[in-house]
């Protein structure tokens, strides 16, 4: 489980360097493309091993410890669906909208579990898990300066939190993100704008 996170927290990285090609270039584009390709890559990763039994024995060889037991089986990894959110939410909302929802996705979702081992020595998703990342995701809405107001923040780090915890299929990597620029948006419509 932390390799796994250790992975998931690295993509901070990644956010990193859109917020400096879309803040200091003023342009979304060069972000697209990164995202839709690295989407693009992890889909035909995905279709590869699916389809292709020596990749499949390649591809388990390579990144299986890091996998959950039904990706295993077959069904897209994490990685993926993290990278298909952060491109949609990436492309449909203002940067500072996709920021603050990526934060989250990335590092409370990234730093909840290992939070929740050592506190409540838990490895699974349980009202621990929840007070936990409620309590990082309100931390962050402190403590991060994203551009949206603390009370959009708080609520939708609010809000995040019992989506995580609701945990919807397919993956929480896909909503803890998407869904979370969506309540953002949502938010600023109703009280900002």
């Amino acid at each position: 489980m932390f390799l796994r996170k250790i992975v998931h927290l690295s993509t901070i990285f990644l956010l990193l360097i859109l917020k400096h090609l879309t803040l200091y270039h003023n342009t979304k584009f060069p972000g697209i493309i990164i995202l839709s390709s690295l989407t693009l890559l992890a889909l035909i990763i995905e279709i590869l091993r699916n389809t292709w039994p020596a990749f499949k024995e390649f591809f388990l060889r390579s990144v299986g410890r890091l996998l959950k037991e039904d990706e295993i089986k077959g069904k897209p990894t994490g990685a993926t669906f993290l990278l298909l959110s952060m491109t949609l939410a990436f492309i449909l909302f203002e940067f500072k909208i996709f920021y603050y929802a990526t934060l989250i996705a990335i590092l409370v979702d990234g730093i909840t579990p290992i939070l929740t081992l050592i506190i409540f020595k838990k490895n699974f998703k349980d009202h621990s898990h929840l007070v936990v990342f409620l309590i990082s995701a309100i931390l962050v809405a402190f403590l991060v300066n994203s551009g949206l107001p603390l009370f959009v923040k708080l609520t939708a780090s609010i809000l995040i939190s019992l989506t995580e915890y609701i945990n919807p299929p397919p993956d929480d990597n896909l909503y803890a993100e998407f869904v979370g620029a969506f309540i953002i948006y949502i938010l600023l419509k109703i009280f900002v704008h």
